[in-house]
Formats: C-alpha cells, sequence, structure tokens
C-alpha cells in the first residue's frame, strides 16, 4: 500500500492510500470524510480539489455527520424523559447535528499501515452541550482501505452524559465519475422491503413505515434508478427523487445490504445500521461544481448508514440514545468490484 500526505488547504492534510490494483482514495482531516476514490481514470465520488472549497459551497460531501445525522422535527429529542431542544439549524429541524458541527471540523488523527489494510484514524471531542447535545462526546472515526478495494469506516464514541448519538458518512457516488451525469443511468439493488415515507417538501418522516412493493422504492430485484424516477410514485415526485430511509430486511455486516453498479464497475454496501438513507441529490439546477464539471440534477448518490431519522415519532426505527459511559460502536464498508 504506497501512503502519501499533502497540504488541503485551511490547515488541514488530504491523506492518500493506493493499493497494489491501482486504485486510490483519499482522506482529509477537514470533516474526518473522503476526498476521492479514483478507478483508472475514473473518480466515483464527488468532491472538491481544497479544504476551502468544502466550506464555501457544501461542508457535508464526504463528511463524517454527527452527532445526528438526518433532521430532527422542531430540533427537540426526549433524554430521560425530558425534552432536550438542539440547534435548528434548518429551522425549525435539526439537520445533520446542527451548525458547523462533525463535517466543519479539524480533525486529530493518526495514520496507520498494517500491510494489507492501512487507513487514518481521526479523532474529535465534542464539548458538552455542543449545539445543545449533552455530554462531553469523545469519538473515533477510523478510514481503512485493503488490498480488495474495501473501504471500512468504523465509528467509535463515548459520552459523559446520557445522550442521543447518530452518525453517518454522506460520500457521494456518481459510477459516471462525472457530476455532470445522472446517476440514473446507474442500476441499484437494496436489501428492503419497506420505507420511510416524508410528511412533506420539510422532509420530516410522515410517522409510518411503507411496503415497498409495487412503488418505485423496490429495489429488491436490481434495478435502473431511472425506472424509480419515472415511476409515479407519490413519494418520489413529492421531493424530486429518492430521498428516504430504506429499512434493512436482515441487519448483518457480512451480507450485502446495497448494490450499485454502472456497467463492470459496481460498489457493494455492507454495515451493521438498520437503515440506509438513500439521497439522489435531488438539487434542481441548484447543485454545485465539482472538480469542474456543474452537478445535473441527480448527480449523485449516497448510502447514509445509520438509525433512520424519525425515532423521536417512530419508535420501531430504533433508539439513538446513548447512556453515559457506555460505548458506541458501528461499521460500514463500501466495496469496488471492477
Amino acid at each position: 500500500m504506497k501512503i502519501s500526505t499533502k497540504d488541503f488547504g485551511l490547515g488541514s492534510t488530504l491523506i492518500n492510500f493506493t493499493n497494489e490494483a491501482g486504485v486510490s482514495i483519499s482522506f482529509t482531516n477537514l470533516g474526518a470524510r473522503v476526498v476521492d476514490w479514483i478507478v483508472g481514470k475514473k473518480n466515483i465520488i464527488l468532491g472538491f480539489e481544497t479544504a476551502q472549497e468544502y466550506l464555501a459551497k457544501d461542508a457535508y460531501p464526504g463528511a463524517t455527520i454527527g452527532r445526528t445525522a438526518g433532521r430532527i422535527k422542531n430540533g427537540q429529542v426526549v433524554i430521560n424523559d425530558k425534552i432536550v431542544q438542539l440547534n435548528e439549524n434548518e429551522f425549525p429541524q435539526t439537520l445533520h447535528g446542527g451548525e458547523d458541527s462533525f463535517h466543519t471540523k479539524l480533525w486529530c488523527f493518526e495514520i496507520f499501515d498494517q500491510g494489507d489494510v492501512a487507513g487514518v484514524k481521526f479523532y474529535l471531542t465534542s464539548n458538552d452541550g455542543e449545539n445543545g447535545y449533552p455530554g462531553k462526546l469523545d469519538v473515533v472515526v477510523t478510514h481503512s482501505f485493503d488490498e480488495n478495494s474495501c473501504w471500512a469506516i468504523d465509528y467509535l464514541a463515548k459520552s459523559t452524559k446520557d445522550t442521543v448519538f447518530n452518525p453517518t458518512g454522506h460520500v457521494y457516488f456518481n459510477l459516471n465519475g462525472d457530476a455532470s451525469q445522472s446517476v440514473g443511468n446507474h442500476t441499484l439493488k437494496v436489501a428492503a422491503s419497506r420505507y420511510v415515507p416524508l410528511l412533506d417538501k420539510s422532509q420530516i418522516v410522515r410517522g409510518d413505515i411503507a411496503d415497498v412493493n409495487q412503488t418505485g422504492f423496490d429495489f429488491r430485484a436490481e434495478k435502473r434508478i431511472d425506472d424509480a424516477f419515472n415511476s409515479k410514485t407519490d413519494q418520489i415526485d413529492l421531493v424530486g427523487g429518492l430521498d428516504h430511509p430504506f429499512l434493512l430486511d436482515d441487519v448483518r455486516l457480512d451480507k450485502e445490504q446495497a448494490r450499485l453498479a454502472l456497467d463492470n464497475l459496481s460498489v457493494s454496501v455492507n454495515t451493521d445500521r438498520p437503515s440506509i438513507c438513500i439521497f439522489t441529490a435531488n438539487f434542481g439546477d441548484m447543485g454545485t461544481v465539482y472538480r469542474g464539471k456543474p452537478e445535473i440534477h441527480h448527480g449523485g448518490i449516497t448510502f447514509e448508514t445509520q438509525i433512520a431519522p424519525g425515532s423521536q415519532q417512530i419508535p420501531e426505527l430504533g433508539d439513538i440514545s446513548l447512556k453515559a459511559g457506555e460505548a458506541y460502536h458501528a461499521t460500514t464498508t463500501y466495496t469496488l468490484n471492477f
């Protein structure tokens, strides 16, 4: 494994790993994020060339999201039977942990090399009360990469007070290698029989769980993403694409939960989290410019593994509480097949 580093701007560092197959992946401590994943001549994820661009254009792509991923209705969570008010950065909702959260921080880091596997450990302390969240939270996010072109994300955290914690990674894939081309020409398979509908364009959950059968959300058999966009499914029309949690049928890290493919290139998603929030970059003509390419509507797709947003309204989705002193641990892997 070849490892190199260089300045990425604003005091951040870009760390690159290249395996024997010539596949290259890069991370930065700005937001503990992935920046590049290059196979052949294709960069299959959306990203920018400097730290300054992330803060000026969009700080979410590729980043570690926390303390809580997704939207929280009215910015309120219940902890020990008491309502706790969080920062409402998408008023009146809390989005992705609130203003200037994990995705904008400079994390400490440590590079490791174990031969067939190498990577970087990112460290961050979130202070008690930051964006309203109780407890001083120590977080370690490890990004590793191996000779089989498997990128793994491992999350560890511990809080000094009872709190809530539900992180994810916010990478956008585009196997065209070009944000100006829609992911509609990709095929997608997801091992999920149910999804969570949204209430309206606020993208807060409606309060129920729905079956994917006979809807555009049915990816249990592989199909083109365009088929979902053109399915006349009300929930897809509501937000102009996919922006929904898919509830996994069999939650095991050793099971492929999703597969994104284009021609002979594919990415397999494995996770021990119960849901994957799939978002197809439904920005219309408001997309940004990635590496000189203007982002088209549906110019990327995310696989945000987590407990589905909305657990405060739908307890069946899971429990995002984290007790004081208890260790949080979660793992997601993305494996490149080519």
